[in-house]
């Protein structure tokens, strides 16, 4: 998460620019917008989750990755597929079982490991929050046109292809 809330003026980037030698003022102005942004964005899809269904991000996430992959995933392969660590992962699975919205089984391939699987009652939780998920993020992206969504998405594939982001 991006911590800071009070972004400096564009006078004081420049001021702090020449004095300590930045070459790109303007890349910085648009970098801490583009941050704080992101950040607020971030936040606010969170708190949707967890107003809206009581989920947590990671929660939702493997629930996705879950429903588009029943054959059931590794723990390695949500920590993957989520971006966190596999302990990480192990204790979401935890607690996520304890709450019924996915179920472990030995692995018929390999029996040191499980394969995780999303419950019925996962299914049904998945079936709550993506409607709610999906008003909020048509609700947010209303404020775009068809060009401005196209540019965002060529903008953020860049950032993407640039490796900055991975």
């Amino acid at each position: 998460m991006f911590e800071l809330k009070d972004l400096p003026s564009y006078e004081t980037l420049v001021r702090l620019g020449e004095e300590y030698q930045n070459p790109d003022v303007d890349g910085l102005h648009s970098w801490l917008i583009w941050a704080s942004a992101t950040s607020e964005m971030l936040a606010a899809f969170e708190a949707n989750l967890a107003q809206t269904c009581g989920l947590s991000q990671t929660q939702f996430f493997v629930m996705i990755l879950l429903k588009r992959n029943p054959q059931g995933l590794s723990i390695g392969a949500l920590a993957d597929g989520v971006s966190v660590t596999s302990q990480t992962m192990t204790r979401a699975i935890d607690r996520m079982e304890a709450s019924d919205f996915c179920h472990r089984k030995p692995d018929p391939e390999d029996r040191r490991s499980w394969l995780v699987y999303l419950t019925a009652n996962g299914n049904e939780t998945l079936g709550e929050a993506l409607p709610a998920h999906y008003a909020w993020v048509a609700k947010l992206m209303y404020n775009f046109d068809s060009d401005e969504r196209a540019m965002l998405n060529r903008l953020m594939l860049k950032l993407n292809q640039a490796g900055m982001l991975s």
